[in-house]
């Protein structure tokens, strides 16, 4: 129960999450004297394995813990099933020797027992596993250290979840929020509340919009949205680790009463653009672009263009 405890501490504690796991695998050695552990997290861009901690492993045996041979010969088959808890090697429902990693690779590496188990996040998302590995046949490890790491599968599976960032943020988020992680790929992950088809498709325009915006490279981007349905929406990009983006987006009242053109010329006065640079892009008389701009100074209360950008800018009032 101590090692639970402190491992429980160490993941919610501050610092960087590589440095919190090995603090939480050199605990975990009071429960399994292992030889060598590997802890592995799903990579969104490269769609492999990459360790998170690697110990003991030489290089040429941990590339193929991480490949698809020992995923497809000993992973699936034997750790996915068990959703998060651990499979010794003495468990094992065959002879451990008629398995090729055991017998071509972690044998000879001199790791004749130990356990695996696979990593799963909420929704049953496989983000990972761990494997360790201990010198001596004769003490594999005990039915209580099974327990113990069972017991913290959910708490790893946390660390190395790619998608944990977005989690994290969503978890402050109220209710009536919808949140959703894009993934570099395109496909996107449900974080918050129901995903609209919009959101689901890469060529819709508000994916598109998101795109642009992703590639401004900012940390923090909020906007305004119209869907086709006449629904305004308040919306922030937040960047997350590995290229993941997440877009919270909550419905809203048509703010301050701008029009979605008044919005748009906002939008173009946040970007820098004069009154004849807008017109040409909006395609009207720059005398309409100057009354547009006075009735956007009007509805926001402020007294210059420049004083117009800077309440667009803090309060997301544009159009990407």
């Amino acid at each position: 129960m101590r090692t639970v405890s402190n491992v429980a501490a160490l993941a919610f504690a501050g610092g960087r999450v590589e440095e919190r796991i090995q603090l939480i695998l050199d605990e975990l050695r009071a429960v399994v004297p292992y030889t060598a552990v590997l802890l592995t997290g799903f990579d969104p861009i490269t769609k492999r394995q990459r360790p998170a901690v690697k110990v003991g492993y030489s290089r040429q045996l941990s590339d193929y813990l991480t490949g698809e041979n020992f995923r497809v010969e000993m992973l699936e088959p034997y750790a996915r099933s068990l959703r998060g808890w651990p499979m010794r090697e003495c468990d094992l429902p065959i002879d451990p020797l008629s398995l090729r990693p055991i017998a071509e690779h972690l044998r000879p590496a001199g790791y004749p027992e130990g356990l695996l188990m696979g990593l799963t996040a909420d929704g049953g998302r496989d983000v990972g596993f761990m494997i360790m590995s201990v010198d001596d046949a004769r003490t594999p490890p005990s039915d209580e250290a099974v327990t113990s790491i069972g017991v913290l599968a959910g708490v790893l599976a946390n660390l190395v979840d790619p998608l944990r960032d977005a989690r994290s943020l969503a978890s402050v988020l109220s209710a009536e929020r919808t949140a959703v992680a894009i993934m570099p790929d395109g496909t996107t992950e449900a974080v918050q509340g129901v995903t609209s088809p919009e959101l689901l498709d890469p060529g819709s325009p508000l994916r598109q919009a998101v795109a642009r915006l992703a590639r401004a490279k900012q940390a923090d981007t909020p906007f305004t949205w119209l869907d086709d349905r006449g629904t305004w929406y308040s919306c922030r990009l937040l960047r997350c680790r590995d290229r993941i983006f997440v877009l919270i987006m909550t419905e809203c009242e048509q703010r301050y009463r701008l029009s979605h053109r008044e919005l748009e010329v906002l939008t173009h006065l946040a970007a820098g653009s004069t009154n004849d640079e807008i017109a040409a892009e909006l395609v009207v008389t720059t005398r309409t672009v100057r009354a547009h701009v006075e009735r956007v100074m009007e509805k926001l209360s402020v007294r210059s263009r420049s004083g117009a950008v800077a309440r667009a800018l803090q309060e997301g009032l544009i159009i990407p």
